[in-house]
């Protein structure tokens, strides 16, 4: 939750901080009931992406019937929005203050843009089937790559510069392929519930 939270929190500003974490695969910290993840990669595509699924016992913090969104908060008060598909009813019996049991996924894609792409920051709704899932994507141009440290710079929409150290080994190995000049394109997709249904007691 903490992880992809974050990423979000930077997407939305439309900076380049987020570049930080989706390289570096932040770790979450723990909530107590801690939540179980799963970790997929798509790498047949023109992006290749991290979808990361989540099971937790959270509360009902806030609910947008007409969107179909819900907010809810873990036991460590990371609150986060997930959107609902129209085939979950159990949404339409949620009152704020349930605590739930729910699995939901969100994901991260990456993908590499012409040289000269002017870097930019959208907005827009993800087709995900039966729910308005947020869609954010933020594109960066690449002023600087050192392979020995694992750095790279980069230049945001706003042209602000984030030097951004790189931790994962998988895209440590890639570096070296990373040239001034190019640009790269973040892609968030915000949290989609699989299921709800009431926490055990």
């Amino acid at each position: 939750m903490k992880t992809m939270n974050a990423i979000k929190r930077g997407l939305a500003g439309c900076g380049v901080g987020m570049l930080a974490l989706a390289l570096a695969g932040a770790p979450a910290r723990a909530e107590v009931p801690p939540p179980s993840k799963t970790v997929t990669t798509d790498t047949s595509g023109s992006m290749p992406s991290r979808t990361e699924t989540t099971h937790a016992t959270v509360a009902v913090t806030a609910i947008d019937k007409s969107a179909r969104k819900l907010t809810v908060k873990s036991s460590d008060g990371d609150k986060t929005e997930i959107s609902v598909p129209a085939d979950l009813k159990e949404f339409d019996k949620l009152k704020v203050g349930d605590k739930i049991d729910i699995d939901y996924s969100e994901s991260i894609a990456m993908g590499m843009l012409p040289k000269g792409t002017k870097p930019t920051a959208t907005e827009g709704v993800g087709a995900v089937p039966g729910a308005a899932a947020r869609e954010i994507s933020v594109s960066a141009e690449v002023v600087k790559v050192d392979a020995e440290k694992n750095k790279v710079t980069f230049k945001g929409p706003k042209g602000k510069l984030k030097t951004v150290t790189v931790e994962d080994p998988e895209l440590q190995a890639r570096l070296p392929n990373l040239k001034p000049g190019q640009v790269l394109v973040f892609q968030y997709t915000e949290a989609v519930a699989a299921s709800i249904q009431p926490a055990a007691k």
